[in-house]
């Protein structure tokens, strides 16, 4: 028998990047189910987007759009960071590798898993998606779609082309359509926005805003901070193993091309060891080793470096974790379902391994049915980061917050008909996940201890009783009035007043008018729903003046109780922009419009406030508003809460506000309330200038008197404020008295502004500001002048390159070639059926609107319109040659 052959096997190696292009491999990756890949993409890109932008130190500007066409929703998140180089999509694209810029460091940070980019690119593929993600960013556009060849390995189509931008980066993933609603974009963008205080994030598309999201505006304080992805991290997160891996990832990138950090460039990298004489000290407890490449044969010199670093840092306390403001928990959550009542609480700590820990929570009752948020190191989760914790209430254990949360009325359930909301924010430089999803943390014992003591802080007022203290006594103080009543008509006792019936009542006629849906009312509409309640406690007969109710009583009332939420005081007057001529940025000063205006920046350095509209038009004409870089406030009569709070606004120094009047007693009372605290804003106080009319300017320019009568005492606050000649024109003669024989009415004299002709008026506007030194410009400091610059050169340079394209390419002919491959019958044939179905699922929609969004999802995508595009210019090209 002939020996069996001997076959020589080849020994083949698998590529194991392929795993970021299968689903189930992915789903091991993200820790998220393949239904939910959509969600992992919408926190990946917004990740990314605040990380970016806070690299390069600037407030985020974040924008999110999802547009759904040919099955595919396209989800785009753009930001304002410096924006992705080439090289560095180059690297991404290494499925070898992991590219992290936090891999192997232990700080603050959202994220850090390394590999994250790559599971975006990968996603489209393994849901059988095939158009790329699309990367823009400094003037390049990124098309990018990865592939499993038959062997396994990655195969990658990377091509570039031109882009319009070139501030941040703009990152577009396709999905399935079923993967991404509505709903899920807005959840994510709330749930961003509760953490990120500092940031503006937009929904550019609009979508999930029937409950008021869309804009969230940063709301964080001046100097308010929390831990940047470029701040130092602190040697005292690390343990010895920690230190190696980090220290080991220096000496590969080192391998790979990078530098060979020395031992004290290394040591400067951490917080409080950036001196050079720490660096120094740390640096010879090693001896003999000048660079972490050194290391690579000392090995067990890692941890010698480490202690040597401890000891010359400080250990840091819990504060650098940064706060989240209450009130920012308190708006995002009023923005997303209106609150009613909003409880907060926040425990810091340092564990027993000296790693510091912040633990925030709000619990809301709502206006409409909300939901429960969780966030880890100011990253929304995908759930709640406690779950495997046990949780010690009043009472009671539960494992996990939402259970917690559950247990003390503070999650939305159907006993409280889920008006309920709540946020769980936790903050730790070492978070330690259970899960490859980054949910689940492990927490050492004081950290719960901790968590659940904020828990129970936050949640006592619910736990205690499902309608609160507040909600019991409100029950007792309409009992007690009804009571109150009966007493008096049938014993005879004192009247109830107007004021004690109003407030008896406040509460029950808020929630009439704010009624079901939780939607906003004006204090007009609040008088109409107080008025009929208060009336029945009130005598036969007895009326409610609505000036009396709505200028006064409310407003006592929110100073003893607290602001009424959803609460708006109609807009009275207006704020005009200089270089505005079609009043496209006027802000109408109403309660809600003046608490979202964000003064611009270099856009005026003076407010001018004039008691009368009418005046607008001739100051508008005139163009003084731009001559001087001036503002415009008209009101009717005395300025508005709105009006003083929007005044209130301006930087000090950095704007100057000037108040324009009648020459009479109230004219001179708008003046001195503008800047001044009153009964209703007793904490008001702004500098105000006054440019008249006084008297004696009147007197002076000649202007023509009248008579006039008033029946109160002049203002308290003008009084001794009066120069002789005002205190005679305005005390005047008495011609009515009372019954104790003291005068009621008194006739004196005035000069309204309108006794100037239009001329005058801007002239004397001219010669306050003169008088005032108040006539400069605005000029913004070189760098914001330079940035213009620059922008004003691109926009030039643009616009040349695009009329030299209109003069080689004739366009119309190109339009035509691009409309003959293209479906144009099926595109346009839009009916009335079509847009009712549209409205049944998108009815917030204008037609205009309903029709560009039939006709998007009717085109070919665009990388494929593009394509058709560049062969009809191709095409010309060739033709031209020949």
């Amino acid at each position: 028998m002939s020996p069996t052959p001997v076959v020589q096997r080849t020994v083949f190696s698998t590529s194991r990047s392929a795993e970021f292009l299968e689903a189930q491999a992915l789903q091991s990756q993200t820790g998220q189910p393949r239904a939910r890949f959509g969600d992992v993409v919408i926190k990946e890109l917004l990740d990314n987007a605040l990380d970016a932008a806070e690299s390069a130190r600037v407030r985020p500007e974040i924008g999110l759009e999802v547009s759904w066409a040919d099955g595919v929703a396209r989800v785009s998140v753009t930001d304002n960071g410096p924006g992705m180089p080439s090289g560095v999509v180059e690297r991404i694209l290494d499925f070898t590798r992991n590219v992290s810029d936090k891999e192997s460091l232990r700080s603050p940070t959202r994220g850090m898993q390394g590999n994250a980019f790559k599971t975006l690119l990968g996603i489209p593929y393994a849901l059988g998606v095939t158009e790329p993600v699309v990367v823009e960013a400094l003037g390049v556009r990124h098309e990018i779609a990865v592939s499993a060849d038959p062997s396994g390995e990655v195969a990658i189509r990377h091509t570039k082309a031109p882009s319009t931008r070139t501030t941040g980066t703009s990152v577009t993933v396709p999905l399935p359509t079923e993967l991404v609603t509505d709903e899920k974009t807005a959840t994510w963008l709330q749930n961003f926005a509760l953490v990120n205080p500092h940031a503006r994030i937009v929904d550019h598309g609009q979508t999930g805003c029937a409950q008021g999201a869309g804009i969230y505006k940063p709301t964080a304080p001046k100097g308010w901070r929390k831990p940047l992805p470029t701040d130092p991290t602190s040697a005292h997160h690390y343990d010895d193993a920690a230190m190696k891996k980090l220290v080991f990832a220096h000496i590969r990138e080192h391998q790979q091309g990078g530098a060979d950090l020395t031992v004290r460039a290394f040591t400067n990298t951490f917080a409080g060891l950036t001196g050079s004489a720490k660096a120094k000290k740390v640096a010879e407890q090693v001896p003999g080793i000048t660079h972490l490449s050194g290391f690579e044969q000392h090995r067990d010199q890692v941890p010698v470096l480490l202690a040597a670093m401890k000891e010359h840092s400080k250990l840091p306390t819990p504060t650098y974790l940064g706060q989240v403001p209450r009130d920012h928990y308190t708006h995002v959550l009023d923005h997303a379902f209106g609150v009613e009542e909003a409880w907060f609480s926040r425990k810091q700590l340092t564990d027993a391994a000296g790693i510091p820990w912040s633990i925030e929570v709000t619990a809301a009752r709502t206006k409409r049915p909300g939901t429960v948020s969780f966030a880890v190191n100011y990253s929304a989760t995908f759930g709640d980061p406690l779950a495997a914790t046990h949780l010690a209430g009043d009472g009671f254990t539960s494992t996990g917050a939402r259970t917690f949360l559950s247990l003390t009325d503070a999650a939305p359930g159907e006993g409280n008909q889920f008006r309920r909301a709540a946020i769980v924010h936790l903050v730790c430089p070492v978070p330690q996940f259970t899960d490859k999803g980054k949910t689940a943390l492990v927490i050492p014992p004081e950290a719960a201890d901790a968590c659940a003591k904020a828990l129970t802080a936050a949640t006592r007022v619910l736990a205690k009783d499902q309608r609160s203290k507040k909600s019991a006594d409100r029950r007792e103080e309409r009992a007690a009035m009804r009571a109150h009543k009966a007493n008096t008509a049938s014993l005879g006792a004192p009247k109830v007043s107007k004021k004690a019936a109003v407030f008896a009542v406040m509460r029950e006629a808020i929630g009439q008018a704010r009624g079901g849906e939780g939607l906003s009312f004006s204090s007009h509409t609040l008088f109409y729903k107080i008025r009929p309640l208060a009336l029945k406690l009130l005598p036969a007969g007895a009326k409610l003046n609505a000036q009396y109710v709505e200028q006064n009583l409310i407003p006592q009332w929110e100073k003893e109780n607290g602001p009424i939420p959803g609460l708006y005081r109609e807009p009275r007057g207006t704020l005009h922009h200089p270089h505005d001529p079609d009043g496209i940025r006027d802000v109408h000063l109403g309660t809600r419009e003046v608490r979202e205006y964000i003064p611009p920046k270099w856009s005026y350095n003076k407010i001018l406030v004039i008691e009368k509209t009418g005046l607008w038009p001739p100051v508008r004409e005139s163009g003084i508003a731009e001559k001087y870089d001036m503002a415009v406030i008209t009101n009717e009569g005395y300025g508005t809460e709105a009006c003083r709070d929007l005044l209130a606004k301006m930087p000090p120094g950095d704007v100057r506000i000037f108040v324009l009047h009648d020459a009479d007693p109230y004219g001179y009372n708008i003046a001195r309330t503008l800047g001044e605290e009153t009964a209703r804003m007793p904490d008001h106080r702004v500098e105000v200038i006054d440019l008249g009319l006084t008297v004696e300017d009147a007197i002076t320019k000649g202007l023509e008197a009248e008579p006039d009568t008033r029946d109160a005492a002049l203002p308290a606050g003008i009084v001794d404020r009066l120069s002789e000649v005002a205190r005679d024109w305005f005390t005047g003669t008495p011609f009515t008295w009372n019954t104790k024989g003291e005068p009621a009415k008194w006739r004196y004299q005035r000069v309204e502004l309108n006794a100037f002709s239009s001329p005058e008026l801007i002239a004397y506007i001219e010669e306050g500001l003169a008088r005032h030194n108040a006539t400069g410009k605005v000029i913004p400091p070189d760098s914001e002048l330079r940035s213009t610059a620059q922008q004003q050169l691109h926009h030039r340079v643009v616009g040349a390159v695009g009329e030299a394209v209109d003069a080689m390419f004739a366009m119309d002919q190109l339009v035509r070639a691009v409309y003959a491959d293209l479906d144009t019958e099926r595109i346009t044939s839009i009916g009335q059926a079509d847009l009712a179905q549209l409205h049944a699922h998108r009815p917030s929609l204008p037609w205009e609107d309903a029709v560009k969004t039939l006709v998007n999802n009717r085109l070919p995508n665009t990388p494929r319109l593009t394509a058709l595009a560049y062969q009809a210019v191709a095409n010309q090209l060739a033709a031209d040659r020949r």
